[in-house]
């Protein structure tokens, strides 16, 4: 297949606009890893040492004198955003065949910008899931026995990341199948008007359980993904298995910001258009450059295989 030259490739601006305002709802990473925008591909992030802020180095001053001095250390880490990309190829009897010329060409973006997004939900998703937190546990007593205690095993969670960075977890991750089990579990559905009702089975929502444990947003992953490779069987999954997280999410992303993670994202995502004259086609590529990171392993707590 003959390569586009650059006489036949560009950015395509009004296509950049149409990806860039593409979202799709059940993709939840950037609620968990703040997005960063920096200006290199590669770079270095500021690390908060612990011990520096919770001393207690206040003395008393006596008159005319100086206040006794305090200072924190730095220390850094580095990220490297790489560039992953895909294309889709729109014929041009599929553009002349279609009531808006356009319409394929904007499908094709949306279509090309999903793809993107779920490969940046699975990354995200593969470190909040993942073996990287400090604290982590599988409760005792699965939480689809109806004996079990997912309060608790979630105050521990809570506690630990508290006392570990001095703030309470402020979010939590939920996998689909997790979730599943969690809303319909007898302690927590009592807490509320279903067992009032009749129905101790009546399930609770997604900001009842927030309430309940004092963080300002449960998420629900429901991203899928389908592992197989292409012609072969479908292997559909959910991305988030049936692990939950707690964890603190700083409220203003910034490099100097302590949070359980970010997402280091290095220009704006882009559409490029080309021309493949043999094939008779356009193509449609989206590229992007990111690399999301464990900031902070403290800051998190995961609870594994809950159910």
């Amino acid at each position: 297949m003959p390569s586009p030259t650059a006489r036949q490739s560009h950015l395509d601006t009004a296509l950049t606009n149409v990806s860039i305002a593409y979202s799709n709802a059940e993709y939840i990473f950037d609620q968990i890893f703040p997005i960063v925008p920096v200006m290199k591909q590669s770079n270095k992030f500021f690390v908060f040492p612990k011990a520096s802020w919770f001393r207690d180095e206040t003395g008393v001053r006596a008159p005319g004198t100086r206040a006794q001095r305090a200072e924190y250390t730095l220390s850094t880490s580095s990220y490297l955003a790489i560039e992953k990309a895909v294309a889709k190829q729109v014929p041009d009897e599929v553009m002349e065949n279609s009531d808006d010329p356009l319409r394929p060409l904007v499908r094709a973006t949306e279509f090309v910008s999903d793809q993107i997004l779920k490969s940046m939900e699975a990354d995200v998703l593969g470190n909040v899931f993942g073996s990287g937190w400090a604290s982590s546990a599988t409760p005792s007593v699965l939480w689809s026995a109806s004996n079990a205690c997912p309060l608790g095993d979630i105050e521990t969670g809570i506690l630990t990341v508290a006392q570990a960075i001095g703030r309470r977890p402020n979010i939590a991750v939920v996998g689909a199948c997790a979730w599943g089990k969690l809303r319909f579990h007898p302690q927590l559905s009592g807490l509320f008007g279903g067992a009032q009702r009749g129905n101790p089975a009546a399930p609770i929502s997604e900001q009842q359980l927030a309430d309940i444990i004092g963080v300002n947003k449960v998420l629900v992953s429901y991203a899928v993904q389908d592992s197989a490779n292409e012609g072969a069987a479908v292997s559909q999954t959910f991305i988030s298995g049936t692990h939950m997280f707690l964890g603190y999410v700083t409220p203003n992303p910034a490099l100097d910001s302590p949070t359980a993670g970010y997402t280091f994202i290095w220009k704006n995502r882009e559409i490029n258009r080309y021309r493949e004259d043999q094939e008779h086609a356009e193509v449609v590529e989206a590229r992007a450059s990111w690399d999301n990171k464990v900031t902070a392993n403290d800051a998190g707590y995961l609870l594994k295989s809950v159910a």
